[in-house]
């Protein structure tokens, strides 16, 4: 979910998205208007009276059917990983600043960022120079090494779930609200964990998430950005869980016949079928394709872009 916008909401609009909003949390952060709205959270900017800066409010709510046995599980687990994700402290990883419970819910203070989301950019008609592709995803590897050197998956590693402000060269990486200590062994109850179009074949089988998982995950995310497509299409789930499980992904060299070899296999390493297959050291695999990216900035035709 995006809880960022190049520009301010009108007036009106935001007195709408306000109304029956969250009120003051924690004493601190006062909820301004309705950022984005999804199945189980809403996002709200919201001014941090502590500090005076905007911050992103996101509140998050309990399925209404839960007993409460899973009620309580609900709310340690969510407990659990906001405490796990305060433990991310990297550049281009979107802050947690603090978390809380409510009656219903639970919320997460989070460092507020202005751009736009990469799910823009997987658009054919608006997909972005492949040097600058490279960058973005040497630097979302750099992240979540960091999250995995620190016990964390993120599970859900999307487009959506990066943020991209290409002016002021910034990448953040998003919604680690699924994320997970790898050490843990509390149940899912009641979620749907992950995207199925994201999901490594291991995650579609029934298997636990690990870092392995989040690398295939940002190989689709690469591909899409490169080829304006994923790596397995279908029409319903069903048959989205089959291609992905039994057949190989398209073909990047295809799609993108102008792509160097060097580029189509730094993206097709991410996607292994077998985990063991797939880089192991997602920090090395980032130095490796930043010093490629640059490589080709040197030696190909430059392309006006925004710089990372």
């Amino acid at each position: 979910m995006a809880w960022f916008s190049l520009k301010r909401d009108a007036p009106a609009a935001a007195a709408a998205s306000h109304a029956g909003g969250p009120s003051l949390l924690a004493g601190r952060y006062r909820p301004g208007p309705r950022l984005g709205r999804g199945s189980a959270a809403d996002v709200f900017e919201a001014v941090d009276l502590r500090t005076g800066n905007a911050v992103a409010l996101k509140v998050i709510r309990l399925p209404v059917d839960l007993a409460e046995d899973q009620r309580r599980e609900w709310l340690e687990r969510l407990q659990r990983e906001a405490e796990l994700a305060r433990r991310l402290e990297h550049p281009d990883i979107v802050a947690v600043i603090e978390a809380g419970l409510q009656p219903g819910g639970a919320w997460l203070a989070m460092e507020r960022v202005r751009g736009v989301d990469l799910s823009r950019y997987t658009q054919r008609h608006l997909l972005l120079p492949e040097t600058l592709v490279l960058r973005i995803g040497a630097r979302v590897a750099a992240a979540l090494a960091h999250a995995h050197a620190n016990g964390i998956v993120h599970r859900d590693l999307k487009p959506a779930n990066v943020l991209v402000n290409l002016a002021a060269g910034q990448v953040k990486v998003a919604d680690f609200g699924v994320a997970r200590d790898t050490d843990a062994s509390a149940t899912r109850t009641g979620m749907t964990m992950g995207t199925p179009a994201y999901m490594a074949p291991e995650l579609l089988a029934g298997e636990p998430a690990s870092a392995a998982s989040d690398t295939y995950a940002l190989g689709v995310m690469l591909f899409e950005l490169l080829a304006g497509r994923r790596p397995h299409q279908a029409t319903t789930l069903g048959e989205l869980l089959q291609a992905t499980a039994n057949q190989a992904p398209a073909s990047l060299a295809a799609l993108r016949p102008d792509l160097p070899p060097t580029v189509v296999a730094a993206v097709e390493q991410l996607l292994a079928r077998n985990p063991a297959d797939r880089p192991a050291d997602l920090a090395a695999w980032s130095t490796q394709v930043a010093s490629l990216s640059a490589l080709m900035a040197r030696v190909l035709t430059p392309t006006v872009a925004p710089c990372l």
